[in-house]
């Protein structure tokens, strides 16, 4: 029983991530060969290439109102998970745990860093107004 309990926490902490960011990475390289292929096939044939295909798709496809949206969903996030953190420990379940001020102060920690991105987020949507603009009516034509 002493094994499980050790074991449970190390495969959540440890594995998880690792497999997590292997399968993203093979992902984003499968996609890069494929890619890759189409281009040497084009290139093969004497197709001629469009530049904006060499250019990295995450740089290119997000425009401003997306990476300012990410902002906001952030700050939403890191925020409740902030209050989260900060209300739990006031619950019974969590009565005669010791080290309940870590939480408070990582909870105090999220939250700030979710208002953070909220506040970037509303200066930068003032400010980058024209830009954004700018974008749709491109999309527009």
């Amino acid at each position: 029983m002493e094994l499980v309990a050790l074991l449970i926490p190390i495969c959540i902490c440890v594995v998880l991530p690792v497999m997590v960011v292997w399968l993203v990475t093979r992902a984003i390289i499968k996609k890069n060969e494929q890619k890759m292929a189409v281009l040497v096939k084009a290139i093969e044939n004497g197709m001629e290439i469009d530049p904006e295909l060499l250019v990295n798709e995450t740089e290119s496809s997000r425009n401003t109102k997306m990476k300012l949206i990410k902002k906001l969903t952030t700050g939403i996030v890191c925020s409740l998970i902030g209050i989260a953190l900060l209300v739990c420990p006031s619950l019974d379940a969590f009565e005669g745990v010791a080290g309940l001020e870590m939480l408070y102060i990582i909870g105090g920690v999220m939250v700030a860093i979710g208002i953070a991105y909220m506040v970037a987020f509303f200066v930068g949507r003032k400010y980058l107004a024209p830009e954004i603009e700018a974008e749709e009516r491109k999309l527009n034509e």
